[in-house]
């Protein structure tokens, strides 16, 4: 078996790095074709409110704040609203930047804040995360992208910013600004290549669409089986694209 696996393997690996110039219907691929094939046909004058309805078609909350006080007062208002008890920050970028761990800890000293580090990548620290994060309420993070026509939040993972905080909690709020909403997947993707090619910066990149549901059992709609029952959203700022 192991020897049968590894060759199979190994011939995904020789295609994947010596890639047919042609499809088996003799036409070359081209990015063009990505791009039309993930367009979507819907014109909106704005990013933000096609977002915000689509995100809402799907059972995302969502709020727009003009600045880094009025997102502060909104996540004050709904730890308290929603009676949460511990609070995960991550350390992404837009996080640190607008000081939410600092500045929550200093507004809700009642509130108990943890944090997605990890010492060191190995599975004594994925399990350590995963116990701590498993008792969590809310999770606030940072995302890489939007897609407007989809409500869909896309978040790159890497050691430094563990996929679990935004699976493990009962609810996750992600912070994002306007210069990060794409119309769709089709531009999305057309700049992830054009920015990394082929070195995407980190370990997996997750679209999550809504909060956590399946009907695997007898078609019931459920909530957070597999992940948060409520996702939210922040965008600070106005449009900027």
């Amino acid at each position: 078996m192991n020897g049968s696996r590894g060759e199979i393997l190994g011939r995904v690996r020789r295609a994947l790095s010596n890639p047919a110039p042609e499809h088996h219907h003799g036409h070359r691929s081209e990015i063009s074709d990505i791009r039309k094939l993930f367009a979507s046909d819907y014109q909106h004058p704005s990013l933000i409110d096609r977002f915000r309805k689509e995100f809402s078609e799907v059972s995302g909350e969502m709020a727009v704040c003009s600045d880094t006080e009025s997102v502060i007062d909104a996540i004050k208002d709904l730890i308290r609203s929603s009676h949460f008890g511990m609070v995960a920050i991550s350390r992404h970028a837009l996080c640190l930047r607008l000081q939410l761990e600092e500045k929550l800890r200093a507004e809700l000293p009642q509130i108990q804040f943890v944090d997605d580090v990890m010492d060191s990548e190995n599975s004594f620290e994925r399990n350590r995360l995963r116990e701590k994060l498993s008792g969590v309420d809310l999770s606030i993070t940072g995302a890489e992208y939007l897609i407007a026509d989809i409500g869909t939040i896309v978040a790159i993972s890497n050691p430094q910013a563990s996929r679990q905080i935004s699976l493990l909690p009962a609810a996750h709020l992600v912070v994002a600004t306007p210069d990060q909403i794409f119309p769709n997947m089709a531009e999305l993707f057309k700049h992830i290549w054009e920015k990394h090619r082929d070195a995407l910066p980190g370990s997996a990149l997750t679209l999550i669409t809504g909060p956590s549901r399946t009907a695997d059992i007898e078609k019931v709609l459920i909530r957070g089986v597999h992940g948060p029952t409520r996702l939210l959203a922040i965008i600070l700022g106005s449009e900027m694209k």
